[in-house]
């Protein structure tokens, strides 16, 4: 009877623990179903305009303006009506989306009706439209003409450092003296405040062995110290490299028949200069503003002479005539002699070679082809590529024997350019030898080469930069 009884109460506790699992299931799958319900899930991420796009690492087709498609969808970059005013109103600097800093710089050329009595309005707005600076554009010319003429202003200001958006946008009025809103007009471009950063802590050298870091709002180096200043004693001098060379001195002598007689003397007048056997490299220009000369600087940058017999110039130089401008206006006075180093090759013109590609949002163009206001790809302060367009062109003829740089990377980009033209990093050309990197690739070959195209060509490009691409490698510009 005990036996059986036993039997039937366990399969009553297996009934019961089976319903508890049960309960506590359905009890966990409705707190699954309540939350899901109420859970507020997050909206997708939805691009609205051209900047979102490619931030998103969609393709941006290289037109100008720019464009970026995402999906379905075409976002086009914003560049404000500079397209609807270009036969009124050019600008050169800044271009549409530039970031801009204190002071802003602002140059271009307008038909002779947009200004009155040579001058016209320029205003600054931040991101809601307040206007943060004012300013006057004046003509660099005749104004009185329906042609384009030059004009220039500068801009000085403050902006919230709450400002909601670091975007703003510059307008350019049409002087309008009637007050008749018929006759008002203006070009706006969108801007970019620079952010306020702090400077590396790099250090450059300085021939006297001190060191000078980078300062002041585009975080370049300090001047380094030079030889010339002022001084009386050689402790006036920056630093013990230095020696204070008399140029006016008073005192007393003695006789030789008083032996306790003391001589006195003291440098009225004096200047600082650099000691012998202060290292600098070799047909360089030192930073303290001097050339090399056998390691040693020596002779001051900058040094003028009269001509080829003029005999005034230290040991081992020489009086030689300089480049001049590559662009040669008419009536432009002849280039200046002055001391160089003996045996030092400074080749003019220092420009590119015929047919060199440059880089537009139209395709590669022929350098010779390029003409003023041609859009062109450059890149900003940030190294982005962006688009801005050409403000001058210059075309040099080439003496007979001239040589170019032919300049061979490994990633198969090629090009022909004098060795003195200036290359993004504070070189040229002719600097560079195999196994330098530039511009992200590595130097397989170097070499001079003759060249017989008849001219040489250049072209100055608006923006922060003025870099551009010549065959798809970067440089800098001759012009300024």
């Amino acid at each position: 009877m005990f036996e059986r009884s036993k039997i039937l109460i366990q399969p009553n506790k297996i009934i019961k623990k089976t319903l508890l699992i049960i309960i506590a299931i359905l009890i966990i799958v409705g707190f699954g179903v309540t939350w899901k319900l109420t859970k507020k899930e997050a909206p997708p991420f939805r691009i609205t305009n051209f900047e979102e796009c490619a931030k998103a690492g969609n393709p941006v087709m290289e037109s100008y303006p720019r464009q970026c498609r995402h999906g379905d969808q075409t976002f086009t970059e914003n560049i404000g009506n500079e397209l609807e005013k270009r036969d009124l109103v050019r600008l050169s600097t800044p271009r549409p989306n530039q970031v801009i800093q204190n002071p802003l710089t602002i140059k271009g050329e307008a038909r002779g009706f947009w200004f009155f009595e040579a001058s016209f309005p320029v205003v600054l707005t931040d991101w809601d439209g307040r206007i943060i600076a004012q300013s006057i554009a004046t003509a660099n010319g005749e104004w009185m003409t329906s042609e384009f003429v030059p004009f220039e202003a500068t801009l000085t200001f403050t902006l919230d450092k709450d400002a909601y958006s670091n975007r703003g946008t510059l307008i350019l009025r049409k002087d309008n003296p009637s007050g008749l809103s018929e006759h008002d007009d203006a070009l706006e471009i969108p801007v970019i405040f620079a952010e306020v950063a702090a400077c590396t802590q790099e250090a450059r050298l300085c021939p006297d062995g001190s060191y000078v870091s980078r300062t002041g709002p585009n975080c370049e180096f300090a001047s380094c110290s030079s030889a010339g200043i002022s001084c009386q004693k050689d402790s006036d001098c920056p630093s013990t490299q230095y020696i204070c060379e008399e140029l006016q001195g008073v005192g007393t002598a003695c006789p030789s028949t008083d032996p306790s007689c003391i001589p006195t003397h003291t440098i009225i007048k004096g200047g600082c200069k650099l000691k012998e056997g202060n290292q600098c490299r070799v047909d360089l220009d030192c930073a303290s503003g001097d050339l090399c000369n056998k390691n040693i600087c020596t002779s001051p940058i900058g040094k003028q002479c009269t001509g080829p017999s003029d005999k005034s110039c230290p040991t081992d130089f020489e009086c030689v005539q300089g480049c001049g401008s590559p662009v040669g206006y008419p009536g432009e006075p002849p280039p200046p002699y002055f001391c160089q180093l003996k045996g030092y090759i400074r080749t003019c013109p220092i420009c590119l070679a015929k047919n060199t590609l440059i880089d537009t949002p139209q395709g590669a163009i022929p350098v010779q082809e390029i003409q003023k206001w041609t859009p062109i790809w450059t890149v900003n302060q940030s190294g982005e590529r962006v688009p801005g367009i050409v403000i001058k062109t210059s075309k040099t003829p080439v003496p007979r024997g001239h040589k170019m740089a032919e300049l061979v990377l490994d990633d198969g980009r090629a090009l022909l350019v004098s060795p003195g033209h200036p290359t993004i990093d504070e070189r040229t050309a002719g600097d560079l030898v195999e196994s330098d990197i530039y511009n992200g690739a590595r130097v397989v070959s170097a070499q001079l080469i003759p060249y017989d195209g008849g001219y040489t060509y250049d072209l100055l490009v608006s923006g922060g930069t003025g870099f551009y691409f010549a065959n798809g490698i970067l440089l800098d510009s001759t012009l300024r």
